[in-house]
């Protein structure tokens, strides 16, 4: 028998690894937050996370990239950009832009706080 936990939002019973609820698509605690490590990474991993994110084939995230390029003619590229720049590499990683944040307080002097982040083994 399958082991079940109830959703965090509806109280329906869902598979224990679920991160998504089925039934309202309620995102679970405990999920791990979007990153662009892991398998089937190949260009940035923007399409690999947005497909893990949203419980999705990253095939089918990928085609719907190639066809939000050519309908918007290239504009869905700054799109990616952003996501490439807002999410972190790996689950503990740091994304882009806070890399980019923590360097220009550390050269202007100013104390940035570094996100306190709990590893789970």
């Amino acid at each position: 028998m399958e082991e079940t936990k109830q959703c965090v939002a509806c109280r329906m019973d869902i598979r224990a690894d679920a991160t998504k609820c089925p039934h309202c698509r309620e995102r679970q605690t405990g999920a791990e937050p979007m990153h662009r490590g892991g398998p089937g990474r190949v260009v940035a991993g923007v399409c690999t996370a947005l497909a893990r994110l949203l419980g999705l084939d990253v095939a089918l995230v990928r085609v719907a990239f190639v066809l939000a390029l050519v309908v918007t003619g290239g504009t869905a590229l700054g799109f990616y950009l952003l996501l490439w720049m807002l999410t972190p590499p790996s689950v503990l990683g740091r994304a882009p832009v806070q890399r980019v944040v923590g360097w220009v307080g550390r050269v202007a002097g100013t104390p940035v706080e570094e996100p306190r982040m709990e590893r789970r083994v």
